[in-house]
């Protein structure tokens, strides 16, 4: 079987991954103690979808034409109220959870993502670890600026910001193919 040819992108990617959600976690320490009590258990993150793009075919990995879906990913607990990455199986883990991500037309995922709405997720499993991850999908967010002022300082970190939300709030609002927002800006 022939090897997709972004198949590097998963195992380069979901270390970074993982190291981004233990910096967010990290720097909300009611995270970190929602997660303490379930160190050892696994949270096993799947994707499903029904939209497939319209791919040629030597990029689309699978032989029918499916969706083209993130490989799934498993986390474990640790001690300390962080993830470690862990190997995904098929089965999911007895006294785990699994989160199914449900995807729909890229376009639509990404303004759901800048208009700060997440996508429909079901969740399965341990109910005292659905708890405590429906609350951290509640509640959990990267405060960007904050790191981005950490490196550059406050006054660039604000400029950023303000520059991030203007290009934001143009991309919430553009519709492709929609020729009327661009003869109203004339």
């Amino acid at each position: 079987m022939a090897l997709h040819p972004l198949s590097w992108i998963g195992p380069v990617a979901l270390p970074r991954l993982t190291l981004l959600l233990n910096h967010v976690i990290s720097n909300e320490p009611v995270a970190m103690a929602k997660l303490q009590p379930h160190a050892g258990r696994t949270i096993d993150i799947r994707w499903a979808s029904d939209f497939t793009p319209k791919l040629p075919r030597f990029l689309n990995p699978s032989q029918d034409g499916g969706p083209l879906l993130p490989p799934a990913m498993r986390f474990m607990i640790t001690r300390a109220g962080l993830l470690e990455l862990s190997e995904a199986h098929d089965a999911p883990s007895a006294d785990g959870l699994t989160l199914t991500v449900h995807l729909s037309n890229p376009l639509s995922v990404i303004r759901q993502a800048f208009k700060g709405e997440r996508p429909e997720v079901q969740i399965e499993g341990n109910a005292s670890l659905a708890e405590a991850a429906s609350w951290l999908m509640k509640h959990l967010r990267w405060d960007i600026q904050d790191d981005v002022a950490r490196l550059v300082g406050n006054t660039p970190a604000e400029m950023l910001r303000h520059l991030s939300n203007a290009v934001r709030q143009a991309l919430t609002r553009w519709r492709p193919g929609d020729s009327t927002q661009s003869s109203a800006h004339r």
